[in-house]
């Protein structure tokens, strides 16, 4: 099986991911995707004692680093060009 077959597998209907397949499903590290668990990018939960990543969690993620997208646009406080 090769890499992108298991991220395929992972990406199914799960509602829970590992800080490994999240980060693998992102494209980033391991550790990277801690850094954003820390610092409150990705949210996160406990299961026991796993650290588990809701998929929707990945989805706001990805939509927050979209342009026009982030929480500043969601607030209405996106800037607004100068005339």
């Amino acid at each position: 099986m090769t890499a992108a077959d298991q991220t395929d597998d992972i990406a199914g209907s799960r509602l829970l991911y590992s800080v490994a397949e999240a980060a693998r499903l992102l494209g980033v590290g391991r550790t990277y995707m801690f850094r954003l668990i820390a610092a409150g990018e990705i949210e996160s939960i406990k299961v026991g004692k796993l650290r588990k990543i809701p998929r929707d969690a990945l989805g706001r993620y990805i939509d927050e680093q979209r342009p026009g997208q982030g929480a500043a646009a969601r607030h209405g406080l996106e800037q607004q060009p100068r005339v």
